[in-house]
């Protein structure tokens, strides 16, 4: 596996005899998948405790990340937002993300599904991800966007604009 901060960076993993796909533990999994169904207090501290996530983070039940590789500098809101993060998921300072919205930062190799090949995604500072929304993999959403409810963010957003479709573009400035 290759470790880098460069946003260019690829992480390549063989989901046969290679480089193992990193995932949270089955105690992680365990209780977010409890958390999702009950949405009892009590669960979402067992998550917390164990995939680290800072007190400042606001999640909701139906959270979920497959590696725990995100990372954060300052307050967030997740609602109920699925990680595939396989790759560094950067999350700036207030960013809000809404319902049912998915950040997938793993595709597969063509001509070979057993390779994943993964790119980090960047969410700068003071980004709302409205809801019904998919970001993948290496992409930048500038500092103070806005992104479009049930958009698919396939290209960098720059900073200060609202944005939405599929794929999902600059439609105006903030």
């Amino acid at each position: 596996m290759t470790t880098s901060n460069n946003l260019q960076d690829e992480y390549h993993f063989r989901q046969h005899g290679g480089a193992e796909l990193p995932k949270t533990s089955r105690q992680a999994r365990l209780f977010m998948r409890l958390h999702a169904s009950l949405g009892w207090l009590y669960t979402e501290r067992l998550v917390r405790r164990a995939i680290r996530l800072p007190q400042d983070v606001e999640i909701q039940p139906g959270f979920r990340c497959l590696a725990g590789r995100l990372e954060f500098s300052g307050p967030a809101t997740l609602g109920d937002t699925f990680f595939v993060d396989y790759a560094p998921v950067r999350i700036g300072k207030n960013v809000g993300m809404s319902f049912k919205n998915m950040i997938v930062t793993s595709t597969h190799k063509i001509g070979d599904f057993s390779t994943i090949i993964a790119k980090p995604i960047i969410i700068e500072d003071d980004v709302w991800i409205t809801s019904g929304v998919i970001v993948l993999g290496g992409v930048t959403i500038g500092k103070g966007s806005i992104i479009g409810a049930g958009s698919v963010v396939t290209k960098n957003i720059p900073p200060g604009c609202f944005a939405a479709g599929n794929p999902c573009r600059p439609i105006r400035t903030i």
